[in-house]
Formats: C-alpha cells, structure tokens, sequence
C-alpha cells in the first residue's frame, strides 16, 4: 500500500539554491527536510536577473526536493513603491511581495494541484499564504525567520539625528508592526526560530498558535580538518553584503576594532567572506582586511581562522553562519543580538561584547592564548552538535502541519 503524502506548497521570497547566505540556507533546509521526511512539496519562490538569479545547477538542486514554481518579480525598494508607501500608508516590505500578478498566478496553480497545507517563509510571505488558505480552506503555517518590524524599529533607533529617512523607517516600523499582527492573527500556526521571537510575537498578537522551532547544522558538511594549522591571529567572519545592517557592522569593527587590535598585534588579520562585497574594502588592507568575496566553499577559509566576529547590532532570529562556525571550531565574539537565540555560555564558546572595549579585550585574549582558544572551539562544535538539529526542528513543524489537515 502506497503512502500517502502531506502536500505542501511552500512560498518563499528568495529561491535558496545554492544555500549561500543565512537566509538561503534557512529556507533550503526547510525545503529539504520537508521533501526528506516524505511531503510532497510544491515551491513557489520569485527570480529576477540582479539579486534572485537563478542558475541551471541551482535550478537542478531545487528540483531534488521540489516541483519548482518561479515567477520573474523583482522585490526591489524602487523609488515609485517607496513613494507608494508613504502616499497609501503601508509597509513596503510586505506590499511588494504580492500583487495582483503574483495572485493571478498562485491561483492557476492551486487550480492545477491540490495541497493539504500552505507555508510561508517570512511575513512578506504571510499575504500571499493566506489567500491560498481562504481559496482552498486549508490550513496556513508562517516560518517566523525573524519578527521583522522589530528590526525596521532597529534600523531606525540606529539612524542618528533627525532626517526625513530616519522617519520614514520609523512610519515603516509601525506600518509593518500593524501588518505583522493582522497576519499572525490570521494563521493556523507560527514557527518562530527562538524563545525571544515567541515572546516578541506574543507581545504583537497573544492568541496566536507559536511553536519555536530552531535553526539547525548539518554537521557532518561543517567538519574541521584536526591537521590544517590554524593562524592564531586571524579572525574570520561569513556574511552577506546586500543587507545594509551587514555592510554597517563591518565597517564598524573595521574602523573602530582593527587598529586597536593591531596596535596590541600588529599581524593581526581579517578575513572577509560573502557576495556583493562594497568596494570600498579594499580601501583597509593596511589595516589587515582581506576581502576574498563569495566563494563556493566557506569551510576551508574557516578551518584557517582562530576566532569568528559576529559584531552585529541590528536583527533578529538566528544567525545561522555563527552556527556554521561553531561547527568548525571557531569560538565567536559577538554583540548579543547576533547570538540571540543560540543561548550558548562562554563555555560553549561564545564571547559577548557590546562595545569597542568589549571586542578588543575578548578577541585579544584569544590570540594570545591560542591553547584555549581551539579547546574552546571544540566546545562549540560540542555545543551545536547537541542543539541545533535540522531534521528534528522541521519534524515539529510537519507535525503540527499534519494535526492541523487532520492528516492520517
């Protein structure tokens, strides 16, 4: 007897092959373990030529674990939405990812198809989801990568001054806040990746359905090779650069990080991995940045490095490439938003520091106490290996998917 599968069709912003970024690799997994613990699962995501290319591998891998459902859209804050944006009162953030285009489309293909549940990854997904659930009357999940108008409430609080862009992010922040509670209320259940996102979430719409399911690592694709050395001195950090908040936090640790470091030793290093790098980079070599750019393989860049920063004070969820590099060894010094979530103590391997002196202290004394530094490595791979499960978070999800399809 043949079993029977739970069919889902996922909508997503970005199509996550390859996993190359945080939220890439957050989707893809999803998407993954969906398909590997035997869902049938319909993907539906946009493409353009700039930012959402999308290559013939990539195309390739998504096919493994899905039927591939893509509509040429570009998500990009243009001049004509921004003003719209303010002219109509609403998030940008959310209305640019639905339209009456994309609703045209998602109804041929739900007229085509049959699915048991609809998920969304992120609120600018949610809309959309929720147009399937009232067509089809099937239930409708939201993965909460982050609790996203929290950040746009960061973004402005780290605006200094008084500017019409500072309050324009402000109006945005609260215009999201309204649409993120409309649709929270709206859903069958949300995923948040954390306990605080839970807690923010409560906050936003208290009678909501929230299960916290976690991030996770494939552990065996981040594992260190014991006989490569290490440079003790060089630090090492993996990100993209197309978020802002991203490009801030680097320049930041670049100019008000490095000189002090170098000041106490000198071959003190800094290797910068992602796409999109902004030229500008090269401007710091003097001060020990090496900019390699996007790379197929973060691993062997990382098996070289002593320390990951993660000087991040701007977002929200889980950072995922911290994850990845606690995988490989790597303790990490990090502002506590970037480690928000991970809960890990300085004994598995994370260092807080919330400030220029913080950094400085924390990255200094693992420099010069290599010894120390790999031993509390190993205790961060420990750490993520024990926690952070791809496989075993997905699992609650599909599981509450099939209660709630009342699906045998």
């Amino acid at each position: 007897m043949i079993k029977k599968k739970l069919r889902i069709l996922q909508l997503a912003p970005r199509f996550p092959f390859p996993p190359d970024d945080g939220g890439k690799i957050g989707i893809a997994n999803i998407l993954k373990e969906f398909s590997n613990q035997g869902a049938d699962v319909t993907f539906f995501s946009f493409y353009d030529y700039n930012w959402n290319k999308i290559t013939r591998d990539a195309n390739d891998e998504g096919k493994l674990y899905a039927d591939l459902k893509l509509l040429k859209h570009s998500t990009k804050n243009t001049p004509y939405r921004i003003i719209k944006s303010i002219i109509y009162n609403h998030s940008v953030y959310i209305e640019k990812h639905i339209d009456n285009k994309i609703k045209t489309y998602i109804s041929g293909l739900i007229m085509e198809k049959d699915f048991d549940v609809v998920h969304a990854d992120h609120s600018c997904m949610g809309k959309l989801a929720l147009f399937v659930k009232n067509k089809l009357n099937i239930p409708a999940g939201l993965r909460l990568h982050n609790i996203e108008w929290t950040i746009w409430k960061r973004y402005a609080e780290n605006i200094k001054g008084f500017s019409p862009k500072k309050m324009y992010v402000e109006q945005q922040a609260y215009y999201l806040r309204k649409e993120e509670k409309k649709i929270y209320s709206e859903m069958d259940v949300c995923f948040p990746i954390t306990e605080p996102d839970k807690e923010r979430a409560i906050e936003l719409f208290p009678e909501g359905n929230y299960i916290v399911a976690g991030a996770g690592v494939n552990i065996d694709e981040w594992n260190p090779k014991q006989n490569e050395k290490r440079d003790s001195n060089q630090l090492i950090l993996a990100t993209t650069y197309q978020w802002r908040h991203n490009v801030d936090a680097v320049r930041w640790f670049i100019e008000e990080i490095m000189p002090e470091l170098r000041k106490e030793i000198p071959g003190t290093t800094l290797t910068l991995i992602g796409k999109d790098q902004p030229k500008w980079l090269s401007n710091y070599t003097n001060l020990g940045v090496n900019p390699i750019g996007y790379v197929d393989k973060v691993q062997p860049y990382l098996n070289k490095a002593s320390v990951y920063i993660a000087p991040l004070f701007v977002g929200g969820g889980i950072r995922i490439k911290i994850l990845e590099a606690m995988a490989m060894e790597l303790p990490v010094v990090a502002t506590p938003l970037a480690v928000e979530g991970i809960n890990a103590k300085l004994e598995d391997g994370i260092l807080l520091s919330e400030d220029i002196e913080g950094f400085v202290k924390n990255i200094i004394f693992l420099m010069k106490n290599p010894s120390y530094t790999r031993g509390l490595g190993k205790s961060a791979r420990k750490y993520v290996a024990r926690e952070f499960s791809w496989k075993k978070n997905v699992e609650l999800m599909l599981d509450e998917y099939k209660r709630l399809a009342k699906f045998d």
